[in-house]
């Protein structure tokens, strides 16, 4: 049993978040309850989809990433209800869509990409799954899979990648 630095309640390690280094002991010691209450800054946040303007809380915020101040680290500025409504669209498109194999190239940089990076092998340039479902948020076509670098705009083969986005994005 551990005391919750906040409520100072008694309770399991499973109220904590778990420490991945020390197996059975608590990450931090303030339960998951009050890091969801407590540990959110108390500010209002414009959704970048919807533009609302809606109380932090509204927002996913990592569980283990804090800034300097202690607060929890916000994901991103999508409100829950924007966020859900992106992932049932996702997970749509991805249930008419099959993920290519692993050891298939990416339509965009071009890199082969395997499912686990250790099983990349030395010297080659490549990268790592999952696939990535890509599609137009405005009009939610579905393009195709892509692989994470690319998804996130962080693509190691710069020349194929802007040799091929604007045939992908269908310029």
């Amino acid at each position: 049993m551990f005391t919750c630095s906040s409520c100072k309640l008694q309770l399991s390690v499973n109220s904590f978040d778990a420490d991945p280094l020390n197996p059975g002991q608590p990450l931090y010691y303030f339960c998951m309850s009050c890091s969801d209450k407590y540990r959110i800054d108390g500010v209002m946040v414009n959704c970048t989809v919807c533009h609302r303007s809606l109380p932090s809380h509204y927002f996913q915020h990592y569980r283990t990433r804090f800034k300097k101040d202690g607060m929890r680290l916000r994901v991103n500025r999508n409100c829950k209800d924007c966020s859900s409504k992106e992932s049932a669209i996702v997970a749509q498109l991805k249930r008419a869509n099959k993920a290519p194999n692993y050891l298939t190239k990416c339509p965009l940089c071009e890199r082969i990409v395997y499912e686990k990076s250790e099983d990349i092998p030395d010297g080659i340039n490549a990268t790592n799954g999952p696939w990535q479902c890509d599609h137009d948020h405005n009009t939610k076509k579905f393009r195709g899979y892509i692989c994470k670098p690319c998804n996130v705009g962080v693509s190691g083969d710069l020349a194929a990648y802007q040799r091929n986005a604007p045939a992908w994005n269908g310029e």
